[in-house]
């Protein structure tokens, strides 16, 4: 395997502007996702030629447009299946959270309002090549956080084609076909949802979580034309004992799969109108397609409805049940005019939920090489997370993970992304190389405050692939992000939320950035080199297994603390995390350097929250209101 995607960093000093121009030149210490390009030329300066030239309608007129999208996750009955969810989940939440998919369960529960235009909008600025969206200030991505975070799907577990071992597993799998087979035979030769339902709901069959969950699975994606597949029940098997499986690989599989059918489509039907072809085409998405509309929401504050309230348990789903999209004429124009309205860490807002993805300071946490007491999976999934790899769906569908390309969408800096190589291997070996060990000795956590910055010749590649296809850059909107480079001095950039008080009213900008005035790193300051603690030094582990998050949640040094000493003693009480995997470790450390921005926004744009006064519980909890 190549070197460069043994480890997940770099950390080297270079210079650093702001990707919406708006500083200077820096020269500081940075972190990038690896693989980096050792050069712009080559493969490098060609990687997005195929998506740049594709043309699409000059009009942005989908109502128009001689094309229809369905959508298999909108043909569920909600009714019956929320009823048979409350059912069940009495006896089976304990497994459910097991296993990782008690969100995930949950969030079906939900009702999404389909926006067609947005989903043609984002779908147009799709390279299938990179499995990334092209915009004007760079690329961006649905990544297995992205997964993981708004959809409750586990990122680390077995694959989705793991063998049934024991015979009792086998023989549940039996009687699951044959319960399929009669169904059949009964509804001449469908076999949908609705009937299978109505074939298992409160049957008192011994196999009805078995079915249950093979409902849920058919119904995010892991069949086709709303029907209950024989693929999904191995899986419906493993789930139903207890055994975790890596979902969110496949579901992001299969929206990547989705992503591409869509763009060609329209590339399609471009064509077909230059033609003066008047045939009708029809695309059926398969993957839970919605979460590509929630992750739009999510992060672009000028399409952005306003969300639900929801209780601090509840799924993040939730706060997008029922809501109503905008009214956006032009989706297109919208997107290419976003640059400065696109929120690259919006689950920073969340930090409550996710407390080791997000910690309030930036944090190093040293990996043992005995890596299995780690009750959460939290680390060893962020890691996953971070990394170059191969993701696994049903039928053996392959897709290529690259999050170094989208660097900024978990805290770090933005280099000049490598290419890798076209994959035709089998679906063992990519699942292999999914879940591959990880050599890094330590795992870098930014501080959930923190916004990366692109490297200068970031800056200079990204415009010269623009300008090297005019038509595209045309499209595109094109908006040069480093003409005011050196113009005006560097201020600090910050995530996009505002903050709510005791008395739950939202703080304006300047009283927020006041009281964190102490952990404001001063421009173009740069910090100190430190060094890690090695494994024989380091404290000794603390019983975690009956302790809360809060107990496990990483400590460390304030890295961003320019009065912090670089010597190793000041690092022995950095806590010992146990990842489920095992992890391999390499001989050296990188230095950890970096610093933690100022406030934020709303994740609406401005300066004062946008709270709803509803809110929703879908789980049937009250509680606490959860709200940012």
């Amino acid at each position: 395997m190549d070197e460069s995607l043994l480890s997940i960093m770099e950390v080297r000093e270079d210079l650093m502007v702001s990707p919406i121009g708006d500083s200077e030149p820096a020269l500081r210490s940075a972190y990038f996702l690896k693989p980096i390009a050792k050069s712009l030329d080559g493969p490098v300066s060609k990687v997005l030629s195929s998506s740049m030239t594709m043309s699409l309608p000059p009009v942005f007129e989908p109502k128009d447009w001689p094309l229809v999208i369905h959508f298999d996750w909108r043909r569920h009955t909600k009714k019956k299946w929320v009823e048979w969810v409350d059912a069940l989940q009495l006896r089976y939440k304990s497994v459910w959270k097991k296993v990782g998919i008690f969100e995930a369960i949950m969030s079906i529960k939900c009702s999404i309002a389909k926006d067609q235009n947005l989903c043609f909008g984002i779908a147009e600025k799709w390279c299938a090549e990179t499995n990334t969206l092209l915009f004007p200030w760079g690329e961006a991505t649905i990544t297995l956080e992205d997964v993981m975070v708004l959809g409750g799907y586990p990122v680390v577990g077995d694959p989705v084609f793991a063998p049934l071992q024991s015979h009792e597993m086998r023989e549940a799998e039996k009687k699951l076909i044959l319960a399929r087979e009669q169904l059949w035979r009964r509804t001449k030769a469908k076999a949908s949802l609705s009937a299978w339902m109505d074939a298992f709901v409160n049957s008192g069959s011994e196999v009805e979580h078995e079915a249950f969950l093979a409902t849920w699975l058919s119904m995010i994606g892991f069949s086709s034309k709303g029907l209950v597949s024989t693929l999904v029940f191995p899986i419906a098997v493993h789930l139903a004992r207890g055994n975790p499986i890596a979902l969110g690989p496949a579901v992001l599989a299969s929206i990547y799969k989705d992503l591409t059918l869509l763009k060609n489509s329209i590339v399609g039907m471009t064509k077909q109108l230059v033609l003066g072809d008047k045939l009708e085409l029809e695309v059926t998405l398969q993957s839970p397609f919605y979460l590509v509309q929630i992750w739009v929401w999510e992060r672009f504050k000028n399409l952005q409805p306003q969300p639900r309230l929801i209780n601090h348990e509840d799924p993040m789903m939730f706060r997008w049940h029922k809501v109503k999209a905008l009214k956006i004429d032009n989706v297109r124009l919208a997107l290419e005019s976003a640059m400065e309205h696109f929120c690259w860490r919006p689950y920073v807002q969340y930090a409550g939920k996710f407390k080791v993805f997000y910690p309030e300071n930036e944090t190093l946490v040293l990996i043992d090489t005995d890596l299995d007491k780690e009750p959460t999976g939290l680390l060893v999934s962020f890691a996953t997370c971070l990394r170059v790899s191969l993701l696994v769906g049903i039928q053996s569908t392959i897709k290529k993970y690259l999050p170094h390309r989208v660097a900024m969408q978990f805290g770090m800096d933005q280099d000049v992304p490598s290419c890798l190589p076209r994959f035709d291997g089998t679906k063992d070996f990519a699942w292999k190389n999914y879940c591959r060990p990880i050599s890094d000795r330590s795992l870098y956590f930014p501080a959930r405050l923190f916004e990366g910055d692109i490297t200068t010749r970031y800056a200079k590649w990204w415009k010269r692939s623009l300008m090297g296809h005019q038509d595209f850059a045309k499209n595109m909107g094109h908006q040069d992000f480093a003409k005011n480079i050196v113009r005006r001095k560097r201020s600090p950039r910050s995530p996009q939320v505002s903050k709510a008080n005791k008395n739950g009213n939202v703080d304006d900008d300047s009283n927020a950035r006041k009281r964190n005035s102490d952990v404001d790193a001063p421009s173009g300051f740069l910090l100190k080199r430190l060094k890690t603690v090695s494994s024989g030094n380091s404290a000794q582990d603390g019983t975690i297994a009956n302790e809360s998050i809060d107990a496990y949640v990483p400590t460390c040094k304030n890295l961003s603390n320019p009065s912090s000493s670089a010597s190793t003693a000041e690092y022995e009480n950095v806590k010992r995390i146990s990842p489920l995997t095992k992890l391999l470790a390499k001989d050296t450390v990188e230095p950890l350097m970096g610093r933690l921005e100022e406030d934020f926004e709303d994740a609406n744009g401005s300066k004062e929250s946008r709270l709803s006064s509803e809110r929703v519980s879908l789980s049937g909890t009250q509680g606490e209101s959860y709200t940012f």
